[in-house]
């Protein structure tokens, strides 16, 4: 699986390496992932807010998920229950067509 990431707000690579090892983890379960692109950007300074979208390409349309919070690790774990339920859905589709 190909990773593309544009870390635009200079996290720390924790993060993204955590980030990373859920997208594999998911990719191992559902075995359906060709690539993912993660696009971080901070949306305000004072109050740091971040904002991930991540884009994950299976055969047919990407599946693109995107959340905001100013704490990281609230943030990777909305986006991972996004993302699981987001492939759940997707591969329940396609097994019954």
């Amino acid at each position: 699986m190909n990773f593309i990431i544009r870390n635009q707000a200079d996290i720390a690579n924790k993060y993204i390496r955590f980030a990373k090892w859920k997208i594999r983890k998911l990719s191992r379960k559902f075995g359906t992932l060709i690539y993912s692109e993660i696009y971080v950007n901070k949306v305000s300074a004072k109050p740091a807010m971040y904002d991930v979208t991540v884009k994950m390409g299976i055969p047919g349309p990407d599946i693109i998920v995107s959340a905001k919070s100013d704490n990281l690790n609230k943030l990777w774990a909305e986006l991972s229950r996004k993302m699981k339920r987001q492939l759940r859905k997707r591969t329940a589709k396609n097994r019954f067509v």
